[in-house]
């Protein structure tokens, strides 16, 4: 890579790293609904001046509803029941083996020695971090966190039919769509007051977390990943993602003192060490 190109990728690891701590004060402002609605209405303004994707509607919402509702919706509530930022970062790494299995079931495509063993390497290390945080946060938390994994995984499948096309044209029409079921649940779940508590009792804090997690985090983030992504083989952008839970457990002990240790260190190296095992897999079928 260019020297700006590296120093474009530190940029987003820095950026979506930060976010997992971001996104905790900002379900100390929002209920996950709320968060969730006003975080992809948002996210969707740039659909004004930015040309539909060539894609489908039902891609777009494929994309919409897996990759973007279901993703963040399952990960606030991971987050609000007790997962901290850190470890929430390490466990939805998971969507990356998940990708693989889901693509060998319903893609038929075949998956490698390595990749399955990325898999069972992780799945372990999964279960060693549900050992560690008993006691100090709910297994259900860790049980959302990869319910976050999983349609992430979903999406990706979606994401890969959309073909060479602009990831930032998708990612702001596919935007479009989850606002309003996000709306209609958090209007049934948590009421009006709480659906509208960024207009009705706006705090500094509020908007400052929806403005960290649309325009650095989606809006640039995007653009300069789908940026790399058609400048350089995908083999060598891929990898870069495996940095982004190391600098997330980094923000979330300086920020917010997550506990990093044990058998939940132990856990953590153990899924990242399968995820890394999975993706230099695929790295070397590219090859």
């Amino acid at each position: 890579m260019t020297p700006l190109h590296a120093a474009s990728a530190l940029l987003i690891v820095a950026m979506w790293g930060l976010n997992f701590t971001v996104i905790r004060f900002g379900l100390d402002e929002y209920t996950p609904f709320t968060f969730a609605t006003w975080r992809f209405l948002l996210g969707a303004l740039p659909v004004l001046f930015v040309p539909k994707p060539a894609i489908s509607w039902g891609t777009l919402a494929g994309i919409g509803g897996f990759m973007f509702t279901g993703q963040f919706v399952f990960l606030f509530f991971a987050m609000q029941a007790g997962l901290p930022p850190g470890l929430t970062s390490v466990l939805v790494q998971m969507q990356g083996p998940l990708t693989v299995v889901l693509a060998a079931l319903f893609l038929r495509e075949h998956a490698t020695r390595g990749q399955w063993l990325g898999l069972g390497i992780a799945v372990v290390g999964v279960v060693l971090i549900a050992q560690s945080v008993q006691g100090t946060a709910p297994l259900l938390a860790i049980g959302l966190a990869l319910l976050s994994a999983l349609t992430w995984a979903v999406g990706n499948l979606f994401f890969r039919a959309s073909g060479k096309v602009s990831m930032f044209a998708v990612t702001v029409w596919a935007s479009v769509l989850p606002p309003i079921p996000l709306a209609i649940t958090g209007l049934i779940l948590d009421g009006p007051q709480a659906l509208l508590a960024p207009l009705l009792a706006p705090t500094w804090q509020g908007w400052g977390v929806l403005f960290y997690t649309v325009v650095p985090v989606m809006w640039l983030g995007y653009l300069i990943w789908g940026t790399l992504l058609r400048t350089y083989p995908a083999a060598k952008v891929g990898p870069v993602s495996l940095l982004v839970p190391c600098a997330a457990l980094t923000f979330a002990a300086l920020l917010v003192g997550e506990p990093v240790g044990g058998l939940r260190l132990a856990g953590i190296i153990v899924v990242l060490g399968g995820v890394a095992t999975g993706v230099f897999a695929s790295v070397r079928r590219l090859r």
